[in-house]
């Protein structure tokens, strides 16, 4: 554990937190009924989502001070590091003419960077996060703060998108991202999470292998958030991209949680060795 990872992680929350307000409590006045669904759904996820990964030998920790610091990150601090470099991004990817792009650079470059950088802070702030696989949770619990608070937010102000309801656009968005790309950030940054657990405490490994890792496992992350936000007039692209990006996530994530699972051995056991658990090569080759 680190008191400066600590102390700077606590003031990174802390500036992320006024971030998270500017954007939902004017839009909530203008549409209160949509702000408190949206908002009742949001709690839902967080809970229902926080308790399934609570419920695993995954979870690594006694207390909620790094879970909930984990939540707030995504939700606050890597939404405020996001807001005021994104929109530059896209804008310079669209004067450059390549709109098809332009949201996946100014989703995939700075969200990704953002949300990893707070899963390092956290694994380093606390003394009982010192498993490789404990990169891989406090990922997905980053993830599903940036991914919480994106669906809180959507589902107030695209709410009146419906032609006749406020109440029917805010289900036909939370609908859309639940279901229609169920778990997209938590299993962005539970990969990139995966790599930096392996990184920081991995035993016996020097610091070229660690830097491989880490960014191997950023590198599956980025390039699938990217490949996901591909947009265009061209169907078979924009479809394409969203099967090969699914494809490539989705089994990419089974493939860590069932290697994570397995390392989470007892307290009393020594977690398997760094030989035995995949590499970014042998995921490639399993799929």
């Amino acid at each position: 554990m680190s008191k400066l990872f600590r102390y700077s992680l606590f003031l990174f929350v802390l500036v992320g937190l006024p971030f998270m307000a500017l954007p939902v409590l004017p839009n909530a006045l203008a549409l209160p009924t949509p702000a408190a669904i949206s908002a009742v759904f949001t709690a839902l996820y967080l809970a229902v989502l926080t308790a399934v990964v609570r419920c695993t030998r995954l979870w690594p920790y006694q207390g909620w001070a790094p879970a909930v610091l984990a939540v707030l990150w995504g939700a606050g601090t890597s939404y405020a590091l996001v807001s005021v470099s994104a929109p530059s991004i896209i804008d310079l990817a669209a004067y450059t003419g390549a709109t098809t792009t332009a949201a996946s650079w100014g989703g995939a470059y700075p969200e990704e960077i953002a949300k990893a950088t707070g899963v390092v802070f956290i694994l380093l702030a606390f003394k009982q996060l010192n498993r490789p696989w404990h990169g891989f949770v406090i990922g997905m619990l980053v993830g599903l703060g940036f991914e919480s608070f994106e669906n809180l937010l959507y589902g107030i102000v695209m709410a009146p998108i419906h032609p006749s309801s406020d109440v029917m656009g805010v289900l036909q968005i939370w609908g859309a991202r639940v279901f229609l790309g169920p778990f997209l950030h938590i299993a962005f940054t539970g990969l990139a999470g995966w790599g930096i657990g392996w990184a920081l405490f991995a035993v016996g490994r020097g610091l070229a292998w660690r830097l491989a890792h880490a960014l191997g496992w950023f590198a599956v992350a980025f390039a699938c958030h990217f490949g996901w936000n591909i947009l265009g007039d061209d169907l078979v692209l924009l479809i394409g991209s969203k099967i090969v990006t699914g494809i490539v996530l989705y089994a990419s994530f089974i493939y860590v949680w069932v290697a994570a699972f397995k390392a989470a051995k007892p307290q009393n056991e020594l977690y398997t060795a760094v030989s035995q658990l995949p590499t970014v090569g042998q995921t490639v080759r399993a799929r």
